[in-house]
């Protein structure tokens, strides 16, 4: 069995039947959706999102007035998608059924370390295809994970799998390394995504103080890795 067919039940079972793990997703996506509308210069961009999850990306950014696409290869989480009336097409990142220069942005949120060496590079090149030119890539990677720890075992059969379908673990300098080859005006830095609208004054603290260490990189905030690439 591949880490693909192996990692795709995985997946396809969080986006389908346990939605409620990508609740505290939603200010992560929300902030790269501020940044993608930063980035771009136009009134109504196109944008792509690689990756459904719960569908949140592609809502905030449908009620802005955007073009949304989506790609993820879970034919029931694009069915869902397309029936609240979102594009969405099922593929893979290494090779996707879209035009080339189609998108004024590309989203790929948490979605490249689930990729192999081999997958991550040729999605890169797929990404720069479909983006117009001038167009930006936007996304992140968990921070320096410690893949080992979460590992698991299933009972039955003894395969050996990460519970999120990790297969890569990325600093800055990796990140950087990989973006490289296929896009110039390249940032890398370290944050946590954190809410504080809607919580108590200690929950703001807390949030306060998991945004100051995951800015630091300490592994208890953890701490994701935001980039964004732009198509020459």
């Amino acid at each position: 069995m591949t880490d693909e067919t192996l990692h795709d039940p995985i997946w396809s079972y969080f986006q389908n039947e346990a939605q409620s793990v990508f609740d505290g997703s939603h200010a992560r996506l929300d902030y790269l959706v501020r940044a993608a509308g930063r980035l771009v210069s136009t009134p109504r961009p196109t944008l792509l999102n690689i990756g459904i999850g719960d569908g949140h990306l592609e809502r905030t950014a449908q009620q802005r007035g955007w073009l949304v696409h989506a790609l993820d290869p879970s034919p029931e989480s694009v069915a869902a998608l397309v029936g609240s009336g979102i594009a969405a097409q099922t593929g893979r990142i290494e090779a996707m059924p879209f035009d080339d220069g189609q998108f004024d942005c590309v989203v790929a949120s948490e979605v490249f370390e689930h990729l192999t060496d081999s997958q991550r590079a040729r999605g890169l090149d797929e990404i720069r295809r479909v983006l117009k030119p001038l167009g930006y890539l936007v996304g992140t990677v968990p921070y320096r994970e410690v893949l080992e720890n979460n590992l698991a075992i299933c009972p039955k059969c003894r395969q050996v799998f990460h519970r999120w379908g990790h297969t890569s673990s990325f600093d800055l300098a990796k990140m950087r390394g990989e973006l490289a080859p296929h896009f110039g005006h390249i940032t890398c830095r370290q944050t946590a995504f954190v809410q504080f609208a809607g919580r108590s004054v200690g929950g703001k603290i807390k949030s306060l103080a998991r945004l100051v260490l995951g800015k630091c990189g300490a592994s208890i905030a953890v701490p994701n890795i935001i980039f964004t690439a732009r198509k020459s």
